[in-house]
């Protein structure tokens, strides 16, 4: 049995206690500096289907968050990380929502910061209209 982590932004609507604590513990080992502002904002509903599109170690979602990982610990302690992490899940008010946030910002990391200006990646997220 994994340890209990509990990320409140997610409303979980499975009855399958162990989807949702794989779910759960992937984000809290992956994903959870994106949670540090999680009490400024309301959840978003997860099915049973979003779980699985996530505890499933071959799907689209997993594969896209688990590569955005690497992008979330960058730059941890600038205020404009920070905030650019906040936006990217305030206005999702479904995991869909949530993961076509997270597709944007990691396509516009790829495809559009220079490798040069990578060290100031959170800066130009946080300040590019297209993401907000």
């Amino acid at each position: 049995m994994l340890k209990k982590h509990v990320i409140s932004y997610f409303e979980h609507v499975s009855l399958n206690d162990e989807l949702i604590e794989e779910f759960n513990h992937f984000f809290y080992m992956n994903l959870l500096p994106l949670f540090t502002n999680e009490h400024r904002t309301g959840s978003i509903r997860v099915s049973d289907l979003d779980l699985r599109s996530v505890v499933n170690v071959n799907s689209r979602y997993r594969k896209m968050l688990t590569d955005f990982s690497t992008y979330v610990s960058f730059a941890q302690q600038n205020k404009a990380y920070e905030e650019a992490m906040f936006k990217m899940i305030y206005g999702a008010r479904s995991f869909k929502g949530f993961m076509n946030n997270i597709e944007k910002a990691k396509n516009y990391i790829e495809k559009d910061i220079e490798v040069g200006k990578l060290f100031n990646m959170w800066n130009i997220v946080f300040s590019t209209k297209e993401l907000k």
